[in-house]
């Protein structure tokens, strides 16, 4: 039996994040300025914030279409976000990565006997107690922090308030299955006080920067997602895409998810950055706490889109969306302790799903009134991301 005894700080709200949050907690590296630990919002911010992607996954199979959503700077680039982050905060990140399960067990046995918890790469959909489908497995990645081993299994801190606890071979198979990171694991060494002043500006610098590259910006991204909403000449189209319904209920689930559900803290990332900026605010430049605000206001539009992706007025979809959110405050308040419960929430959603991707319940003119509002709401969306990001490149000039 393995078991970090400072690690006793539990959940958060993005996984990237809240993972190192916690484990800089257990190693006692704190806000230099307090002697308090970083906050999750504080160690988002400083590590560059906010980013702008999506990907739509298509498996045909299986007739399900998901969107994955990226919200975080570097978003397809973790090791870079956590190397600019740990630099910042004067930590020494050391990667581990091998081919072979006997090494990878190794390397994380051997970290635990010295203490430290790691951030581990995992396939999110092999993480038994989120209960996905089958058909996600191997697509998408997802982090948690690991801080023991008990009984042959797994001690894993996975944003909810209470632990999990995953068999070893399950664990295992989850960090091998995806070869971009096969068995990837993330340790580190403080290497004394920093300079949070500075780490504060580097953040919100790379946060500017990021969003900004390209010939227009990372954030035009939401402007072509609104304009493709009812494009009917375009192959990537929703209505070209979507014409024989397959896939749609799937796809609008994963909208909500994504925005409100998935490691967001909800709004797309939008509040919890905001709370960074109001962290920052106190320390830096009082003037962020009126950028705090605009990004506040563009997490709750962020929160209508998400809602308005399944509307309340079609009663399967304000089921389908009201158990989803049942099923996710379970699991983040109890963590393991609410397998059962969360179990008879996924069984009925499996039952909806059943029932309603191949026969999609809405008809051809609510489908389009549908795209068309999702459009708009795009199109106002980006033009709230370039305001936010033109607000908060003037208040850090």
């Amino acid at each position: 039996m393995v078991n970090i005894p400072s690690y006793t700080y539990f959940g958060g709200k993005h996984a990237e994040t809240a993972a190192l949050t916690n484990i800089l907690r257990a190693q006692g590296i704190h806000n230099p300025q307090n002697d308090q630990p970083l906050s999750e919002a504080m160690v988002l911010g400083i590590g560059g914030g906010l980013g702008a992607g999506y990907i739509l996954y298509d498996f045909k199979e299986h007739d399900t279409k998901v969107l994955y959503f990226g919200w975080q700077n570097q978003w397809q680039f973790t090791l870079r976000f956590y190397e600019n982050l740990c630099k910042r905060i004067n930590v020494t990140p050391t990667f581990h990565e091998t081919g072979s399960p006997q090494v990878a067990a190794r390397q994380l046995q051997q970290a635990l006997d010295n203490g430290q918890s790691v951030v581990a790469w995992v396939d999110r959909s092999q993480m038994p107690y989120l209960q996905l489908e089958q058909s996600l497995e191997g697509h998408i990645g997802h982090f948690i922090a690991i801080y023991g081993i008990e009984n042959d299994q797994i001690l894993d801190d996975d944003l909810a308030a209470k632990p999990f606890r995953v068999p070893s071979e399950t664990m295992a198979s989850a960090r091998a299955r995806i070869p971009s990171f096969k068995n990837r694991l993330l340790s580190i060494t403080a290497n004394g006080e920093f300079d949070l002043q500075m780490a504060i500006h580097s953040g919100l610098q790379d946060c500017v920067d990021y969003l900004s590259q390209t010939s227009e910006s990372l954030l035009s991204i939401y402007r072509k997602w609104g304009k493709l909403m009812t494009d009917r000449k375009n192959a990537k189209g929703w209505p070209v895409v979507f014409a024989d319904r397959r896939g749609l209920y799937s796809a609008l689930k994963s909208i909500y998810e994504g925005v409100e559900l998935i490691s967001t803290g909800g709004g797309g990332m939008r509040a919890l950055y905001a709370d960074f900026l109001d962290e920052a605010a106190a320390i830096v430049n009082p003037q962020l706490a009126g950028t705090a605000t605009i990004y506040r206001s563009l997490s709750t539009q962020w929160t209508r889109f998400a809602d308005s992706a399944l509307p309340d007025s079609i009663e399967p979809l304000r089921e389908t969306k009201k158990l989803m959110r049942q099923r996710s405050d379970i699991l983040m308040q109890q963590g393991g302790d609410g397998l059962n419960q969360v179990q008879l929430l996924t069984d009925e959603l499996a039952k909806l799903h059943i029932e309603h991707s191949p026969n999609f319940p809405m008809d051809d003119t609510q489908i389009d009134d549908l795209f068309a509002t999702l459009g708009q709401q795009l199109f106002d969306l980006y033009d709230a991301e370039v305001s936010a990001l033109t607000a908060l490149k003037n208040t850090i000039a």
